[in-house]
């Protein structure tokens, strides 16, 4: 255990606490829990303020983890030798049409299984796989802040990769979600920094998948003294708006 101590933000405070203890591999006897925000609701899903903690090693724990660190060498070794063991296996040759093939069955299967009017419709863009799933029922599929078509996207290239052997680069959509999201967020970001140039505030959004960011950063690219980066780690890694003409990358 490298980490002495972790920040997270969640929902809630103990959504926020169990996972910092399984970050730092600990049970609440061994950790400090300093509660650092309280959580606060958005709307539609945008601008709420997620709970946050920070959790560190008492010290009458931390003698306990050196005698750990010859089995995480240990383990580090084995993890070394089961990577050069997968660099050295023949390269799969990848057939895109296939593999969308797979995605346009898999989702129409899902799609039926879930008694819903939906169509599937899918293209390849270079190396990656572009898929849309349509129909006014096909929302359901959505979630709240998108959380099932996340599930949905990461089971798809599940399926795509046991099938084909191999993995894919996917972009899924679900009910125009993607479009709907990125309009929400613009329009967020714009009203954001309207008040942060008049108040010189920074503000920390609540913690955001990459391409969420990537909107919010593309949002604010060409409004004069507005900045924006990212900052800490995933899946925890939130932007930041600040008052000050230097923007930085993703």
């Amino acid at each position: 255990m490298s980490n002495k101590w972790v920040e997270v933000e969640a929902k809630t405070i103990d959504d926020a606490i169990q996972a910092g203890l399984k970050e730092l591999e600990l049970d609440v006897t061994e950790a400090d829990i300093n509660i650092l925000r309280q959580p606060e609701g958005g709307v539609f899903g945008v601008g709420g303020i997620k709970a946050l903690v920070r959790i560190s090693v008492r010290n009458s724990y931390k003698n306990k983890t050196r005698r750990h660190q010859g089995n995480s060498r240990r383990y580090q070794k084995r993890e070394k030798e089961r990577n050069d063991r997968q660099e050295r296996r023949p390269k799969i040759e990848v057939d895109p049409k296939k593999q969308l093939d797979v995605s346009i069955k898999f989702l129409e299967g899902m799609i039926k299984s879930f008694g819903l009017d939906g169509k599937v419709e899918g293209k390849t863009e270079e190396e990656t796989l572009v898929v849309s799933v349509s129909g006014e029922q096909t929302e359901a599929l959505v979630g709240e802040k998108g959380n099932i078509i996340r599930a949905l996207h990461e089971l798809t290239r599940t399926v795509i990769q046991r099938k084909t052997g191999a993995g894919t680069r996917l972009r899924l959509d679900v009910a125009e979600y993607a479009a709907k999201r990125k309009e929400a967020l613009t329009i967020y970001a714009e009203r954001l920094t309207k008040q942060i140039l008049e108040d010189g505030q920074e503000v920390m959004l609540e913690p955001m998948n990459s391409v969420d960011r990537k909107t919010l950063h593309d949002a604010v690219a060409n409004i004069d003294g507005i900045k924006s980066y990212s900052e800490g780690r995933e899946p925890y890694r939130s932007v930041v708006f600040a008052s000050n003409n230097n923007t930085e990358e993703e």
